[in-house]
């Protein structure tokens, strides 16, 4: 991965992807959204690249943000005692 970090080139991604808060379960979900790709249908992309550039890197790591914030609000673990988790 290159050590260099062109913010020309992470802005263009941004513009070409336009990431945003996911707000329900079906823009969680979606393949598709109008006329982009998921947040994660693209992080699958960009994980699976094999040689990320450090502009990939950024956008998957925000994209990972977005997903994980989302998750951990629409499906938040509830807190277990040692002896519930063992049970269950």
């Amino acid at each position: 991965m290159p050590l260099t970090f062109n913010a020309d080139i992470y802005s263009q991604l941004l513009a070409e992807y336009r990431p945003k808060v996911i707000t329900s379960e079906q823009e969680n979900e979606a393949a598709m959204i109008i006329d982009r790709p998921s947040a994660i249908a693209l992080a699958q992309k960009l994980e699976h690249l094999p040689n990320q550039t450090s502009e990939q890197e950024a956008l998957l790591d925000l994209l990972v943000m977005l997903i994980e914030k989302y998750e951990d609000t629409a499906y938040p673990i509830p807190v277990s005692s040692p002896r519930e988790v063992l049970l269950h």
